[in-house]
């Protein structure tokens, strides 16, 4: 797979999640950048779009980006012209025409024929006006940008939209009240990452269940902890252990004969793996929270882990760890420094996750703004683009071993 990313050239590819009125991932808008320059398509629109989608992504495939999900791809004025979506699957990918697509009787023409061969069209930041009135007849979607919009704004936005069979996804959606401001008004789909931003009150105390479960959490990631002692910590947890068992026996993981006890799991599919399950399995407990952040907790880990190694640390596992509990804020709703004081991590981790200091936090951080499309951040690791990108796209492909877990 790497080495069919890389033979196309330095181009960042990544992606942000796009979800439902219940907070499932249906998709991922597909994000690309040239290396060298900032700017988020090339020279030539037309084939820089060419050479990202239809060679990368057609080459690879796109489940390597999206895994099972929809993707959502910008598309600009010639690459719809010249049909270059018609390589595109239909049943994958929806087809963002960006807002600086002119309604043109060509135009108007392509988007009729994409329509009748059943692909699925978005109008991309759009803002209202009569001219847009045949694009909107023929899409499936709208998205508006509501980052700054009054509620009365939005409001009359959603308005003028409702004559037709379109359904709204607001983008850059950063809060939980903007959500739930979008969702009444009528929104079915959100961007953006207000799903990671919760809102923490000063002074909210953790409950006790929780600060239990965050203390189990920690002894099965504290690498000092010997591996009988790891297994005991899982095995005396009656629900844990149940659910570790469970998924063992899956038809996922396809092990040969069946697995009865803790023990035995860890010795058919070793304890970096049982590990990995248990950690999930706990930081999905408890209190609902969109199944995405899990994922991203995932994608984060083993993208600090490559990284850990690719710096030459001689603890890649504490990079891992790292980038997998960097979520925990956002499940639970507290502040990092509160949560930490219940889990018995080093301090080199602790002042990571608190101040982004450190080695370790650096290479978070570095992450982070991968996972943001920031790459201009990435120079301080100095590394080459293609090996970053190869790295991000591998740990979405192992991320996505663990979606029978975290869905």
């Amino acid at each position: 797979m790497t080495t069919a990313i890389s033979k196309y050239g330095d181009v960042f590819v990544g992606r942000q999640p796009i979800l439902g009125p219940n907070l499932k991932t249906i998709g991922y808008e597909v994000l690309y950048r040239n290396c060298e320059v900032d700017q988020a398509l090339f020279v030539d629109d037309s084939m820089a779009t060419a050479t990202v989608l239809l060679n990368t992504y057609l080459d690879i495939g796109l489940e390597h980006v999206v895994g099972a999900h929809l993707a959502f791809l910008n598309i600009p004025e010639q690459f719809l012209l010249e049909k270059y979506c018609e390589a595109l699957p239909k049943n994958r990918v929806v087809l963002e025409i960006l807002e600086s697509v002119e309604p043109t009787p060509r135009v108007v023409e392509a988007l009729v024929s994409l329509a009748q061969q059943g692909y699925t069209l978005a109008l991309d930041d759009f803002v209202f006006h009569t001219r847009y009135q045949r694009f909107l007849e023929l899409a499936d979607i709208v998205k508006v940008d509501v980052l700054g919009k009054t509620e009365d704004q939005l409001r009359n936005e959603v308005r003028r939209l409702r004559d037709y069979r379109v359904r709204l996804l607001a983008e850059k959606v950063e809060t939980r009240d903007m959500f739930n401001l979008c969702k009444d008004l009528g929104f079915f789909y959100f961007q953006g990452y207000f799903f990671y931003r919760p809102s923490i009150i000063k002074g909210r105390e953790i409950p006790a269940n929780r600060i239990a479960l965050l203390d189990l959490l920690g002894k099965i990631q504290d690498p000092r902890v010997p591996f009988k002692q790891l297994v005991e910590y899982i095995r005396n947890d009656l629900s844990l252990s149940y659910k570790v068992l469970r998924y063992v026996n899956s038809a996922y993981v396809g092990l040969p004969r069946r697995v009865e006890s803790i023990d035995h799991a860890a010795c058919m599919v070793g304890i970096d793996r049982i590990r990995t399950w248990a950690t999930l399995i706990i930081m999905a407990s408890g209190k609902e929270q969109p199944t995405e952040i899990l994922i991203m907790a995932l994608v984060r880990a083993k993208m600090c882990e490559h990284l850990g190694k690719k710096i030459g640390t001689p603890a890649p596992e504490k990079y891992f760890t790292t980038g997998l509990l960097s979520v925990l804020e956002a499940l639970y709703e507290a502040r990092m420094e509160t949560i930490l004081e219940n889990l018995p991590l080093p301090d080199d981790i602790i002042e990571a996750l608190t101040g982004g200091t450190g080695q370790m936090g650096i290479v978070l951080g570095c992450v982070k703004a991968y996972e943001l499309g920031d790459w201009l951040e990435l120079k301080s690791l100095q590394l080459e683009p293609a090996i970053i990108r190869d790295l991000y796209i591998e740990s979405i492909d192992w991320a996505n071993t663990f979606s029978p877990i975290v869905q």
